[in-house]
């Protein structure tokens, strides 16, 4: 791995010169190497209609395919994208933000233990920002949580394996729910 030498930038008197930072190679540049799409990526309802709309490029979020790039290189490519969403107007599939659905008896319960705000005060057909963090107080996503009825809510996510970890917190069964990725 390559890796680079240097000295702490922000603490006047520490040397780290013997201290080895690797290089973080994810954003590196371009690569020789092609990326195969398999049944493990899946495809929005949408997507047809991204590649009508000029999507050439696209990553991999919550195991979708998720359309990133319209503007070619040679007409300006990531920049003229980046001018039109500071200075106009962009419009973004989300079809991958993906809904985990917690449902029961125990739900309200169940969702108050997991997020931060109090899910009492949230009405049904209303959703509310939230954040939820592991015991140490990470946080682990911060969805856009949607009550459906008095014991349904959904989790609209950004890129993490939260229903994994929703269903291991209830591992022991403490709460009587059904915790399921919705296919919406």
């Amino acid at each position: 791995m390559p890796e680079t030498r240097r000295t702490h930038p922000n603490v006047p008197g520490v040397d780290q010169s013997d201290r080895i930072v690797p290089v973080n190679l994810r954003q590196s540049g371009q690569t020789p190497v092609e990326m195969l799409i398999s049944t493990r990526v899946r495809k929005s309802p949408f997507w047809h209609l991204s590649v009508e709309a000029g999507c050439w490029r696209a990553t991999v979020y919550n195991r979708m395919s998720h359309p990133l790039g319209y503007v070619r290189p040679e007409e300006g490519g990531a920049m003229a994208e980046y001018r039109s969403l500071v200075r106009g107007v962009t419009l973004w599939n989300v079809a991958v933000e993906r809904q985990i659905r917690v449902k029961g008896p125990d739900a309200e319960d169940f969702v108050n233990t997991v997020i931060t705000r109090d899910a009492t005060k949230i009405a049904p057909m209303r959703g509310k920002y939230c954040i939820l963090c592991n015991d140490k107080g990470g946080m682990l996503n911060d969805p856009v949580l949607l009550r459906l009825a008095e014991n349904e809510f959904w989790f609209s996510l950004s890129d993490t394996d939260l229903m994994l970890w929703l269903q291991g917190v209830n591992t022991p069964r403490r709460w009587d729910v059904e915790i399921d990725e919705l296919d919406v």
